[in-house]
């Protein structure tokens, strides 16, 4: 077999498994195997392959066919041009959440001109999973102390060890939300909390909903339990001006608003769209 005919093999597994993307997984499964990239696999296509490579790439294939997410086969996922340890601990980081990182990042450097530059920050990343948000902010940034808190002890762990592997010092916390940092107050409070609604997540793709951990899914009846708690208890844990930047769900931008609104503790209220044109982040700045 040559190892075009062996990928489009397993290819077409992955298409009779329903998979999404069964093409580019079947490469991807290829270059984690060999460590190769796209070059080396064009000048490779036609070669013969190893029979013991070939009962290795199967093997892998096969536990894609079963639906188990990739990066939970290759253990990693790229995210801000970093690269973070997954498992089945931890939500895997999504390109969507890029977007909650690049608009904390513009406050945090003073590029954006709605809200004031400040020397430095001291950052909580709460519902932190596998620390992408945190730690990315903290290699982008230099003028910021994150503090990274999570219920999950395994979630922290996972943290911790992307933390060490990106070079980044982080404060970990553990605890139900604003507990794990009792009475300490941030300049900024980013977050990307569950907000999946509890009757929706039997209908997300086996990947999600089979693999990774429904704490950090689901969001309760209206996806909106964890925001309520959130925004009700941020103006508490905010110093003067300070920041609250959430995630949400691509029609959740009115209700969460509403919710930071109703407190009156906040100023107006910014909603930023991903590339896809949906509402994906909501941040608000401190009366007082």
């Amino acid at each position: 077999m040559l190892v075009r005919e062996m990928i489009k093999a397993g290819e077409i597994r992955l298409i009779e498994a329903h998979c999404m993307d069964p093409w580019l997984d079947a490469e991807l499964l290829y270059y984690y195997l060999t460590g190769q990239d796209r070059v080396d696999l064009f000048l490779a296509s036609n070669r013969p392959v190893d029979p013991d490579l070939q009962r290795r790439y199967f093997d892998l294939i096969s536990q894609r066919e079963k639906r188990i997410p990739l990066q939970h086969i290759t253990g990693s996922q790229e995210f801000m041009g970093l690269t973070f340890q997954v498992n089945p601990d931890v939500l895997i980081p999504r390109q969507d959440t890029e977007i909650l990182v690049e608009e904390a990042a513009k406050i945090l450097r003073g590029d954006n001109p709605r809200i004031p530059g400040r020397r430095s920050w001291r950052v909580l990343d709460l519902c932190c999973g596998s620390g992408a948000v945190g730690i990315s902010l903290a290699r982008i940034c230099q003028n910021i102390k994150v503090t990274a808190s999570d219920y999950s002890g395994p979630a922290l762990e996972t943290a911790r060890f992307n933390a060490e592997k990106n070079r980044v010092k982080i404060r970990f916390a553990q605890g139900d939300l604003y507990e794990a940092v009792a009475k300490k107050r941030f300049d900024m409070i980013v977050s990307n909390p569950p907000y999946i609604r509890t009757h929706m997540i039997p209908i997300l793709q086996d990947e999600v909903k089979s693999f990774e951990p429904l704490m950090a899914l689901d969001g309760g009846e209206d996806g909106l339990d964890f925001y309520r708690r959130i925004i009700a208890g941020a103006p508490a844990r905010l110093r003067k001006k300070g920041i609250l930047a959430l995630e949400i769900g691509h029609d959740q931008a009115k209700d969460v608003s509403e919710l930071i609104r109703a407190t009156r503790k906040f100023t107006k209220v910014n909603v930023v769209k991903d590339l896809a044109g949906h509402d994906r982040v909501v941040y608000a700045a401190t009366l007082y």
